[in-house]
């Protein structure tokens, strides 16, 4: 309480002098409007009878006098009651009392544990560019969840995305077990060869040792996974997988099926033959070096002069249309090889030039490097774009010191539907770096001190909230546990738990029929369509 009133007066001395006495009623004032309304008074100035006269009534309750305003009918709050009746109805102040300014509601809104912990959570500012020069520098992976349309028992979405060219991978999967992802993985660095790092989320199935495992077999590849229920450590493929959802409906909404698993792969060449705003050029160009061949009109016009309805060989093709084919084929030739005949001249032999030295200049201007070399001046424009912005507002961000409270954001899946969706912590250490942009902070709960690191942008500021209980913890005597574990432990949230069974479900050897309790969408994820103790 004496925090709220020193909060309210050091508002109530900024405004004028003339408002000061008028803003809030005090007792010594409430006693001469009664007096007025009773007409028992003295001494009082004809002004102030005039305008208590306008503006209160006198309501008698029992013994009781009141004093009730007249514009809304509703009774008057001295400046000494404004606490008490602010902790009784904060939320819905205005329908039960007058006399109480919109201020002194707000002091203590932003003092309210239950209310700020129960607020939404600011709009993050914008993240930190990754830099990635260079194909497969970065791998990106992630899956989407395609459970609630299987197809032949499909149920997920294995999407890889290299940073820097935006090209994409699209797998489909019969579960999120780690064997599936280990081995389109093996796929693509077969294929393509194996990134420097590669990224994914904290899920187990990019945790298992089966992943580990690949730096056996390419022991220079740096594995990171992303903080647990931080989607922005890997922002590209995340944002990518809205649009795979989008493109894949569309795909299925015009050819009349539900065969989202042949869909992938039409999905995967629209997005790799899509301009990316980075680099102001296709994945595919910029991995290939040249075009997709999608001469559809040349083919077409084959298929109309041919006689047959099917090309065997070369021979049954028109001549006319053979020298058009070899005119195409040469010019396309000309402008998308990637390096052409590097022997060099005659002249050239009489110099000190070697023939690896000439090969390695005229491949310095090769078709594909320009196209590589025009798309990374503009990823680099396009990150330097963003790293301003994120400077911008990461200056804007408070500068946080031991001991402050913070709150951070719970995840959905780690509350209830009616759970407070901020968790309040206080900052136990600060990691400062060289550059004061890059300072991070370990925070304590009430439960333990999370394991995890923090930056500035992850927390809401709650120093004005009391958090007694918080402020005077023991930081000695708290372990250390994880970032969901806090979470669920302050909104006591419990998982459902899941029997796995592949029976019927009809018997005690099912935990969930054991116990009384129906199986939920989680306990079998359409391997069992036997269930008979189903929701």
């Amino acid at each position: 309480m004496d925090i709220f009133y020193s909060k309210f007066q050091t508002y109530i001395d900024t405004l004028d002098i003339e408002k000061r006495n008028k803003y809030t009623i005090k007792n010594d004032i409430y006693l001469n409007i009664l007096n007025v309304l009773k007409e028992n008074y003295t001494s009082i100035s004809a002004k102030f009878k005039f305008w208590v006269r306008q503006t209160f009534r006198l309501v008698q309750i029992g013994s009781t006098d009141l004093v009730y305003v007249i514009k809304n009918d509703l009774p008057l709050v001295t400046h000494e009651q404004i606490y008490y009746r602010v902790v009784d109805c904060h939320v819905a102040i205005k329908r039960l009392y007058a006399g109480i300014p919109h201020q002194a509601v707000s002091i203590y809104i932003s003092m309210c544990d239950t209310c700020q912990i129960r607020r939404s959570f600011p709009t993050p500012i914008s993240g930190k560019p990754i830099v990635s020069i260079g194909f497969l520098t970065r791998l990106q992976v992630d899956l989407i969840n395609m459970r609630s349309v299987s197809y032949e028992g499909y149920t997920f979405i294995m999407h890889s995305k290299d940073h820097f060219t935006k090209f994409t991978w699209l797998y489909a999967l019969p579960s999120k077990e780690a064997i599936h992802v280990a081995n389109n993985l093996r796929n693509i660095f077969y294929t393509f060869g194996p990134p420097k790092i590669l990224q994914s989320d904290n899920g187990k199935e990019f945790v298992a040792k089966i992943i580990l495992d690949l730096k056996i077999n390419w022991p220079d590849l740096i594995i990171i996974n992303g903080r647990p229920r931080h989607p922005q450590s890997q922002g590209l493929v995340e944002r990518s997988n809205a649009v795979v959802q989008q493109m894949l409906g569309k795909w299925l909404e015009k050819n009349k099926t539900l065969n989202w698993p042949n869909a992938l792969g039409p999905v995967m060449l629209a997005m790799n033959n899509s301009m990316s705003q980075s680099t102001k050029k296709t994945a595919y160009e910029m991995v290939f070096g040249q075009a997709l061949r999608i001469d559809h009109d040349f083919w077409q016009e084959i298929h109309k002069q041919s006689k047959n309805s099917s090309i065997v060989n070369e021979e049954e093709i028109d001549e006319s249309i053979v020298n058009d084919f070899n005119l195409f084929n040469e010019s396309s030739t000309a402008n998308d090889s990637t390096c052409m005949d590097i022997s060099p001249p005659i002249s050239n032999l009489l110099t000190n030039i070697s023939e690896t030295e000439f090969a390695d200049k005229f491949c310095q201007n090769t078709p594909h490097k320009r196209i590589r070399d025009e798309a990374e001046i503009c990823y680099l424009q396009t990150a330097e774009r963003q790293l301003k912005n994120y400077e911008r507002a990461l200056k804007k961000q408070k500068i946080f010191q031991i001991n402050d409270i913070i709150g951070l954001k719970i995840a959905n899946v780690d509350r209830s539907n009616m759970a407070t969706s901020i968790l309040p912590c206080r900052i136990v250490q600060v990691f400062e770096k060289e550059e004061s942009l890059n300072t991070t902070y370990k925070v304590a709960t009430l439960y333990g001190i999370i394991s995890d690191s923090f930056a500035s942008s992850d927390f809401t500021d709650l120093s004005k909230t009391v958090s007694a209980e918080l402020r005077q913890l023991d930081i000695k005597a708290l372990s250390s546990i994880t970032f969901i574990q806090a979470c669920q432990l302050f909104t006591q949230y419990k998982s459902y738990q899941v029997c796995k069974c592949v029976g019927s479900c009809d018997t005690n050897r099912c935990p969930c029929k054991k116990q009384s309790i129906k199986c939920c969408s989680k306990c079998h994820r359409g391997k069992c369509i036997l269930c008979k103790n189903n929701v």
